[in-house]
């Protein structure tokens, strides 16, 4: 395909050779093809467009659960991090993980129950009709603001140094191809290119630690040795401080993310769109100890990448951004060929979030808000406005990406975490009040939730409290806010029945 690389050498003038972009071609081919093969299948209803029929095999939903919670953030950011300092950011990975186990093991059985479309459908039957249309605006706001845009910017900087290519096109070719195929495809589609994605973008790392074992004496065994002794595999810290990483610290994480795994909608979609409850448990605990493994691999690869540029120090360029190192090691050691796996790699950490988040957050729009307002849509109606849903949602998110990268970050996970536990405040404390709670009613958790975001927002500019806890702050303060704001306005409504909607009332 030697015809393609003077159409890419305006944008890559430096490394990528046809191999490479023959490659990339093949990658977007297969995406857009699930997304055409997936379309033939009638979508009768919104039903099918956002939740597949509920006919998904869950270990299919369990690799795209996996997918939308791992995105580009881990391709880049988590290397980025231990290539710089040690493993004390490690617990966030297993505060995470053993958070969505639980909520696999005792939550997922109340929700399956109430045939939900989206997870905010919860809100209407416990509270009221305003606490889940406040938490759905946030959920969008959350998604378009916030997620979508993050992991469309990261690897778009990625191909910036690997191949020169201009971010803001980089953003514009994925944020395209993405939303077409979720568009187009519905549920379906981005479960299936989630599958695939994942498989390219693990064996575009399996075949990067190969190279970077080659590069280190000893092999991994090698860079194993040189981290111990350098102390890069510090992993835990006692220290009592919040402003660091420490056990204390994603203690908090753990307790605060069984409430935001339960509030986050592309998670949760994939448990919706299962066959039975069962099921659905086995999607959420297997996504997360995926998740779980995962983290280590990024984590070693920071490491590895250290341990390479320690043992070659003439091949570092000075200056480097931190988020750059792994796809500065693509660009300028790895064979050709190669180098375009991983950068489809990349892409598909990226992809993979981008089409959860978008046809999560079309979901939203049209169940939790037009069918509010029209209960009375036409099923047809609804398909049509999930795809208009989905390509208005692309393009905002294409330009809150390229509105990032004009801004520009030193850490952009960092940015990240600070961004999810400001916007989506401490909205997962009124589900942890619902399940968790008799007393707590719809004006208590509606305060609390508009509290907890100031809470936050005080927490981040006044304090050094470090970016990990910044969830479980607002959580934290939403549940105690909520609380007590329930007790101080009145008990629950007694004539509202809260059989099956609690933990303690499952009949």
């Amino acid at each position: 395909m030697p015809f393609l690389t003077p159409f890419f050498a305006a944008f890559a003038p430096r490394t990528l050779a046809w191999e490479d972009y023959a490659m990339l071609v093949l990658y977007f081919a297969l995406n857009l093809g699930i997304g055409w093969w997936c379309a033939r299948r009638k979508q009768a209803s919104s039903g099918d467009f956002f939740l597949g029929g509920g006919r998904v095999a869950w270990w299919a939903a369990a690799l795209s659960f996996f997918a939308t919670a791992t995105s580009s953030i881990s391709f880049m950011a988590l290397p980025a991090r231990t290539y710089t300092t040690d493993w004390k950011s490690f617990g966030s990975g297993p505060a995470q993980a053993f958070a969505g186990v639980l909520v696999g093991l005792f939550f997922i059985e109340v929700l399956r129950r109430l045939k939900l479309t989206t997870i905010f459908g919860y809100l209407d039957q416990r509270f009221d009709r305003r606490v889940r249309l406040l938490g759905a605006a946030l959920g969008v706001l959350l998604k378009v603001g916030g997620r979508m845009s993050v992991v469309m910017l990261l690897p778009s900087l990625a191909l910036s140094t690997v191949t020169g290519l201009n971010v803001y096109v980089s953003i514009l070719l994925m944020g395209v191809v993405t939303t077409f195929y979720a568009m187009e495809g519905g549920f379906e589609a981005v479960v299936w290119t989630d599958v695939m994605q994942v498989i390219v973008t693990y064996g575009g790392v399996a075949v990067a630690l190969f190279f970077l074992s080659r590069g280190v004496d000893g092999g991994l065994m090698g860079v194993a040795t040189a981290a111990e002794a350098a102390s890069k595999f510090n992993t835990v810290s006692w220290k009592l401080t919040v402003a660091e990483p420490t056990m204390w610290v994603f203690l908090g994480m753990f307790l605060a993310h069984i409430f935001t795994q339960l509030g986050d909608q592309p998670l949760m979609q994939r448990m919706l769109a299962t066959t039975d409850a069962a099921a659905a448990r086995r999607t959420v605990v297997t996504g997360n100890l995926i998740g779980l493994t995962s983290t280590v691999v990024f984590f070693f690869v920071g490491t590895s990448l250290w341990a390479f540029y320690r043992a070659h120090p003439e091949r570092l360029a000075e200056g480097l951004p931190n988020d750059a190192i792994f796809p500065y090691f693509i660009a300028n050691e790895l064979p050709r060929g190669v180098v375009g796996l991983i950068v489809a790699g990349l892409f598909a950490a990226a992809m993979g979030a981008l089409s959860s988040a978008l046809n999560s957050t079309a979901a939203i729009l049209v169940s939790d808000f037009q069918m509010l307002l029209r209960p009375d849509t036409p099923p047809e109606q609804q398909v049509r406005l999930a795809r208009g849903a989905t390509l208005l949602c692309g393009v905002i998110a294409i330009g809150m990406a390229a509105w990032l990268a004009w801004r520009g970050s030193a850490s952009l996970w960092d940015e990240f975490l600070k961004l999810t536990a400001l916007i989506g405040g401490g909205f997962p404390g009124v589900f942890a009040l619902g399940l968790l709670t008799r007393r707590a009613n719809a004006r208590g958790v509606f305060l609390g939730a508009l509290a907890s975001i100031a809470v936050t927002w005080t927490v981040q500019t006044c304090t050094t409290t470090s970016p990990f806890l910044h969830a479980a702050v607002a959580v934290g303060s939403c549940i105690a806010i909520g609380y007590l704001a329930s007790l101080l306005l009145g008990g629950r409504d007694e004539k509202k029945d809260l059989r099956g909607l609690t933990m303690w009332d499952r009949a």
